[in-house]
């Protein structure tokens, strides 16, 4: 079997334990390195090609969720990292199946998850006020068995991470919000209180929600922000190979930086 696409020789800096008993960058490593540093490599392009997408149905909080998930093929080793891709109000996870994210993603050697949000795609229909969206996003990662992921959330999908990340960081081994919604309702000094590894993500032309959401986030310490050239609100759509190269290198230092010492 071949070595996993992430294992290959990357730089690091020193280590510091967290209160979970993980290892992670000092912060001013999340704010400086540079996450357009690395191409995808060609190999992992011809991997995402061979990645299968299945689907599946999940009872979350007595309504019917609907989810994709992807595997590593045979020839690349597991990263042992799971990534959950959420949506925007206007979409569902089968764009980023049409984008080749789920696929690529896998092809990195990650387990990715992409699930339909209450009320989208071929998800049920549920009233969910803002604590029990929280609880409901746990109640998922509980009932797939799920250990912390790399959470990927676009602009509606806001309400339900955020919650989370306030109040069960330990959930996230990194965030990637995308002009999230929400973010003006959490106190400045419970964002500085979080220390999960998190690339921010906008639109250039996205001035209003994605500039907010930038700076509000930016008091994370272990932030950095990287705006997409010339792209709107959702900015993965304009941008989409920046994009998919911001989270291989986000992914891959997320990797090297959580080993237990």
């Amino acid at each position: 079997m071949a070595p996993s696409l992430l294992l290959t020789k990357m730089p690091m800096t020193p280590l510091r334990r967290d209160t979970s008993g993980r290892t992670m960058a000092d912060p001013s490593f999340w704010h400086t390195f540079d996450f357009q540093s690395e191409s995808i490599p060609p190999a992992v392009v011809d991997a995402a090609s061979k990645v299968t997408v299945i689907t599946n149905n999940i009872n979350i909080m007595g309504a019917n969720t609907f989810y994709r998930e992807a595997k590593p093929p045979a020839e690349v080793e597991p990263s042992g990292e799971v990534v959950l891709l959420l949506h925007g109000a206007a979409f569902k996870s089968a764009k980023w199946v049409e984008l080749n994210t789920i696929n690529l993603l896998a092809g990195m050697g990650h387990r990715v998850i992409a699930v339909d949000l209450p009320g989208f795609g071929n998800s049920g229909r549920q009233e969910l006020g803002a604590e029990l969206r929280r609880t409901w996003l746990q109640s998922f990662l509980i009932a797939l068995n799920l250990p912390p992921c790399v959470v990927v959330s676009p602009s509606f999908s806001g309400v339900f991470s955020l919650p989370m990340l306030v109040l069960q960081p330990h959930e996230f081994d990194g965030f990637v919000p995308i002009a999230v919604d929400a973010t003006d309702e959490i106190p400045v000094h419970r964002l500085q209180a979080i220390r999960v590894p998190t690339l921010i993500i906008y639109g250039e032309k996205d001035t209003g929600l994605g500039h907010l959401s930038r700076d509000d986030l930016s008091n994370i310490p272990t932030s950095q922000a990287v705006e997409l050239p010339g792209a709107r609100h959702p900015a993965y759509l304009d941008q989409t190979n920046i994009f998919h190269t911001l989270l291989y290198n986000f992914i891959k230092q997320v990797h090297a930086h959580r080993a237990v010492v």
